[in-house]
Parts: structure tokens; sequence; C-alpha cells
């Protein structure tokens, strides 16, 4: 995350935690990566605009309680709510109207709630300050829907309201991140299976219109959870299955660099930000196993010259766009995973 130099001199005199994610750098295999490439593959935290940074430690033990509010919506009946209770009625069910629409199965409901959030809602940057303040509602749906930013908790709890609004079974656990610091989260199940979700790691910060969502930790794994959550995890429903994860919906089967190139546009147009590639002929690429959810590789060291050189030519289109990559386990296989960011 970018900071200016005075905040983050200040910052680190304070000892100020944070749990964003820090790609680990990754030795060029050759002196002919690209710019580009390596920079997306060194980038430290500092650098990386994802909001996978939370530094939450002043925040309250316990959530927000949004079901008067999803029970109101089901009842059709707001009478009972106090003022705040229905400004959030009222908002919420105007989005649900807006990007709820006949057809759509609970997965697709999901995706919608999910992006809304991230593309309409800010994190609340003053929580990363040396004080580590925040606004009065940052921490619940009032502070996300009608003053548009929040702090995890403000997502998470958000999150669980369309959810049980829309009838789709949700929890939300309040724990910590990696760094001790504390962070809320969802599980959410979709067609008899449970999914892990973080919508507030799925917003970049600093956040700008236009600046698209990523969706790295929609329906996510335990695995790749446990890599930056701290958690007791014995009471949570069994987590089995990727079949309805946003990388098994996305996976592409590839076969050429322009193959490469036109899974990146369709992610890059379609604003998902997230490419997921399998070749046909994995010679020349390296999907030996999956990486831990931190580490970063450059394209070159998981497809080759294939890879890199598709990398390039989007690059050359898209030059405000870096892509970090990765190895991920999708069912019984190993794919290349790309995380694009817009400057």
């Amino acid at each position: 995350m970018r900071r200016s130099k005075t905040i983050a001199i200040l910052a680190a005199a304070l000892m100020l935690g944070s749990c964003s994610e820090t790609p680990e750098k990754a030795e060029k295999s050759s002196s002919e990566e690209s710019t580009s490439e390596t920079t997306a593959a060194t980038a430290n935290a500092d650098d990386t605009p994802t909001s996978d940074e939370d530094t939450t430690g002043d925040e309250e033990d316990t959530l927000y309680d949004w079901t008067p509010i999803s029970q109101a919506y089901l009842a059709g009946d707001p009478s009972g709510l106090d003022e705040i209770q229905t400004e959030i009625y009222k908002r919420a069910s105007y989005v649900i109207d807006e990007v709820i629409t006949d057809g759509m199965d609970d997965y697709a409901k999901e995706l919608a709630i999910h992006d809304f959030i991230v593309q309409n809602v800010t994190y609340d940057i003053n929580m990363l300050g040396i004080f580590e303040d925040h606004g009065e509602h940052a921490a619940d749906p009032y502070g996300a829907l009608v003053d548009g930013k929040c702090i995890c908790s403000g997502y998470t709890t958000t999150f669980n309201m369309f959810m049980d609004m829309l009838e789709i079974p949700c929890t939300s656990t309040l724990a910590a991140a990696d760094d001790n610091e504390a962070h809320a989260w969802n599980m959410v199940q979709i067609n008899g299976h449970w999914y892990y979700m973080d919508v507030t790691w799925d917003d970049p910060i600093p956040d700008k219109d236009g600046r698209p969502e990523q969706h790295k930790y929609f329906n996510t794994s335990k695995e790749i959870m446990a890599d930056r959550h701290l958690w007791d995890s014995t009471d949570d429903p069994v987590c089995d299955t990727d079949i309805d994860s946003y990388a098994a919906h996305e996976l592409v089967t590839v076969s050429s660099t322009e193959d490469i190139v036109n899974a990146m546009e369709s992610a890059f147009n379609k604003r998902s930000m997230n490419v997921y590639i399998i070749p046909e002929d994995t010679e020349g690429w390296s999907l030996e196993k999956a990486d831990s959810s931190e580490k970063y590789l450059t394209a070159s060291q998981i497809g080759g010259d294939t890879l890199k050189n598709a990398q390039k030519e989007f690059s050359k289109k898209h030059g405000s766009c870096i892509c970090q990559w990765q190895r991920i386990q999708i069912g019984d296989k190993v794919a290349a995973a790309g995380y694009m960011f817009v400057f």
C-alpha cells in the first residue's frame, strides 16, 4: 500500500502493525525478464494496491448485529427498526433491487453482492494512520452503505446481512490476521458446500473510481485462508471442495501465447482482474505444486517464454496494469493464477 514517506517513517517509528500481503521477492530466471514482470513479482507491501492490510487493533470485540434488518426485509416489515437500522434497510433493499435479477443462482447473487461492495465501498484509510481512528459507523453496514467507507468488520457484517436477506447461509468470524491485528471475514454456503470469503482483502487500496475489484478471497479454501488468517476453526463448517470457488469458475485452458493474452483481456474487460489458466501442454511450464498465498513468482518462472511473452503483449496495451503470478490448486490440477492491479 502506498503511503507518503513521512507517514511511513512515523508509522515505523511507532511500530504501527499491518496485515498487508507481502509477496516474496522472486529471483529473475534470466536477464531478459520484462520490467513489468519483475515489478509485479518483487512488489512489497507498500507498493501492492491490495487491501490485505487491516490494522484494526482497537476494534470492538463483537460484531454489529444486523439480524433485525435482515429479518425485517424477509418479513417485509421495517416498522420495528430504529433510525439507523431503517436507513441501512432502505439502502440494502435498493442494492438488491439493482444488482439481483430473476434467474440468478446463489453463486451469481453472491458474486453480485461481493462486487457491489468492493466497487462502492472504500476502506476507511484513517484506520491506517498513526492514531488508528475511523468513522463512527466504520464497523457496521451504515458505514459501508451510507457513508461509503468502513473497516473489515463493516465489510463482513454488510456481506453477511445481504446473504441473510437473500437466504444464503453465511457466518462471520472476528479473529486476527497473521500479524495478530484484529480482522473479520465470512463463510458462505453455495450449492451445499461451505467456502471462506474475505471481502475486505478483495478491495484494492488506495481506492479510486474505475479501479476493478479482486476475487482472490472469493469462495476460497481453508488452506489459503490459513496462510494469512489466525483463528480457531474448530466450529467452522467443513470446507471440502473448490467447485464453486471463483478460480474454478474462471479457469481457462490455453494452448498458445495468444490464448493467454485473450484470457487476460477477458478478465480485464469484465473487471474481474484475476485470470486462471492451465496449459494443454505443460512442457516449459513449472506447475508441480501450488504456492503459499503470499508467494509470488515471475511469469517466466511459472510458464517460461510462453507466459512471459503473453504478459509482454498484454502490457503493451495496458501499461498501467501489472500482474502478479502464483501457482494455485484447483481441484486435482495446479494452475497459474494472475492477479492484475491497475495504477
